[in-house]
Formats: structure tokens, C-alpha cells, sequence
């Protein structure tokens, strides 16, 4: 008897940013990132974090275990760095699986758009405030 063969879903935009998250978690964990002591280029030039500032660091902390160094370089890298994560287990197992993830509709998409923007300008306040109070 000819069994079946189960049809799988293409690799797509989703699987493949799910690979790229899988490889900022690897990365994080298994090279020496923070042993090459880049620093951010707005920082060095007018003593003043760019939007970004400590994502690497957060990314680093938190694929080690460390969240509140990770919350204390840049909470939205922390939160980043879990939500991209997350969402590349999810959706390497649903690949996996031959289940597609369902697409976000069109005002879910204008939401998380508006979300990450918001987060992005909050995420910067705080750490020039962090800054300030150094100062």
C-alpha cells in the first residue's frame, strides 16, 4: 500500500525571519560579542544613546539567562530579543508541523506598527534619562 506524501508549506518571509531570530539567539549565546567592544557611534560622537543603544548587550544578557542586565542594557532589547525568540520557535515548529501561522490582518499589522514606534521613542526616553542622571 503507497502511503501518502504529506505536502509541506514552502519556506517563506516568516521561516525565514524565524531563522534569522534563531541566529541573533545563537549568536548571542555562542560568540563573544561583547569582547569586541564596539560602541555605538552616537554615543561616542555626542555622549548621548542612539534608539539602539544597549540592544546587544540585552540580547547577549538574555541568551544567557541574565534578564535583569538584560532589562538594564535596553528593556526593548530585552523584549525584542524574547519576542523574536519566541516567535522563531513558533513558527519553525509550525513549519515543521506543515501548519502555516495565520497572517496578521491589516489593522493588526498598523497596531504593531504603532506599538513598535511607541516602545522605540519610550525605549529611547528612558535610556537618556538613564544618561542624564549619570551625568
Amino acid at each position: 500500500m503507497a502511503r501518502r506524501a504529506r505536502a509541506r508549506r514552502p519556506f517563506g518571509h516568516l521561516e525565514v525571519f524565524a531563522l534569522l531570530a534563531a541566529a541573533s539567539f545563537l549568536a548571542a549565546r555562542f560568540f563573544p560579542v561583547l569582547a569586541l567592544r564596539l560602541r555605538c557611534p552616537m554615543l561616542s560622537l555626542t555622549g548621548w544613546p542612539c534608539p539602539t543603544c544597549g540592544m546587544t548587550r540585552a540580547f547577549v544578557r538574555l541568551a544567557h539567562g541574565r534578564l535583569p542586565g538584560a532589562l538594564a542594557a535596553s528593556p526593548l532589547g530585552a523584549l525584542l530579543a524574547a519576542s523574536a525568540w519566541a516567535f522563531a520557535a513558533v513558527a519553525l515548529l509550525a513549519w515543521a508541523a506543515g501548519r502555516p501561522l495565520p497572517a496578521p490582518s491589516a489593522p493588526a499589522q498598523r497596531a504593531l506598527a504603532t506599538a513598535v514606534v511607541t516602545l522605540a521613542a519610550l525605549n529611547w526616553t528612558w535610556l537618556c534619562l538613564v544618561r542624564w542622571r549619570s551625568s
